[in-house]
């Protein structure tokens, strides 16, 4: 296996799986958790060849709350400002997951604030929410899903 790359291996798993372990199985319970490993496996294949999906999550979002900072400047100085410092912090963290979080913290901190900027800020939020909620649906098990109902 040390002539493999990453992928390659990951592929092998997978194909092994599908091929000699599953059609083996009698228990359902047993292909289910099978059928889960391979969309696992699917998935970290995937971030091994385009990367961290947070990090394209945090670009979209660092660059929306830009614009957003720079269009409530005028109307709401203040929350302008908390959004810059709320980048400028984030800026320093080079963990896509920990970046993320941090920007959620900050935001959601800003949620409750009495300002007409603080509506674009949560559709801001929940626009990416909902894209990274439909990118993530690609990497559910449907039938480990439907095997706790």
């Amino acid at each position: 296996m040390i002539l493999l790359d990453s992928q390659q291996i990951l592929a092998a798993i997978g194909r092994s799986l599908e091929t000699h372990v599953l059609p083996s199985l009698d228990d359902e319970l047993a292909q289910t958790q099978v059928h889960a490993a391979l969309t696992a496996l699917a998935e970290v294949s995937h971030r091994l060849e385009h990367g961290d999906p947070y990090v394209e999550a945090n670009t979209r979002l660092e660059t929306g709350l830009r614009s957003l900072a720079t269009e409530t400047q005028g109307e709401s100085p203040e929350l302008a400002a908390q959004i810059e410092t709320a980048l400028t912090a984030a800026a320093g963290i080079d963990d896509p997951r920990e970046r993320n979080r941090s920007l959620g913290e900050a935001l959601t901190g800003l949620l409750g604030r009495d300002d007409p900027g603080v509506a674009r800020v949560r559709q801001l939020l929940e626009q990416e929410a909902s894209r990274i909620a439909g990118e993530d649906s690609t990497w559910m098990c449907t039938a480990a899903i439907e095997s706790l109902q």
